[in-house]
């Protein structure tokens, strides 16, 4: 195996080990020791990858979000519609990849040290969720029938709404309690936007 592809796949190794120990103790009570033996690696090996665990965690943030925007925007060409662009990338923003339980206790994880810990909060927004507001906000503005003039706070309600039903019905399991389905809350948001088409 090339060394790059070694270094790369160690990288993987601490980067999973790392995230199994902060999704197990939270990020102020995991210390790079435990990480170290979780991932099965040496505390010189990881100092060698990841020089604080600030860095670490930075890089799984990073890491989560590039695996994210790629499976939700770069998979496969859109269509020149605006209204099937949304339907396929709010179906794609529920797929199981993105409603995995390690996906969700992580964005708990991000939530709950966001009061400790802002920086790791200031970067995650930017790694994680400008990124699609951005891509979403460039493809509004390609859309001629739009019903408002503004894409870039569409991006928002969009992402809002999304995100809160994500919230609502998996992460605080509404799905048995509430009578909303996806393709209704999608459905809605179109006529909102576009209009009676």
């Amino acid at each position: 195996m090339p060394k790059e592809a070694k270094q790369a796949a160690k990288a993987e190794q601490i980067l999973q080990g790392a995230l199994q120990e902060f999704l197990q103790g939270g990020y102020a009570a995991t210390s790079m020791a435990r990480i170290a033996a979780t991932a099965g690696v040496s505390k010189e090996t990881l100092y060698s990858y990841f020089e604080s665990k600030e860095k670490l965690f930075a890089a799984i943030v990073q890491y989560t979000a590039e695996q994210h925007l790629q499976q939700v925007f770069a998979s496969e060409p859109l269509p020149t519609d605006p209204v099937e662009q949304l339907r396929i990338l709010a179906a794609k923003s529920i797929t199981p990849e993105n409603l995995d339980p390690m996906r969700m206790n992580f964005y708990r994880l991000i939530v709950g040290e966001s009061g400790r810990f802002p920086d790791l909060a200031r970067f995650y927004v930017e790694q994680f969720e400008k990124p699609g507001l951005e891509v979403s906000a460039h493809l509004l503005k390609a859309a001629p029938q739009l019903c408002s003039s503004d894409p870039e706070a569409v991006a928002w309600i969009i992402s809002g709404t999304l995100s809160y039903y994500y919230q609502m019905m998996e992460m605080l399991q509404g799905k048995d309690i509430l009578d909303m389905t996806f393709d209704r809350l999608v459905e809605a948001l179109i006529e909102l936007l576009f209009g009676d088409r």
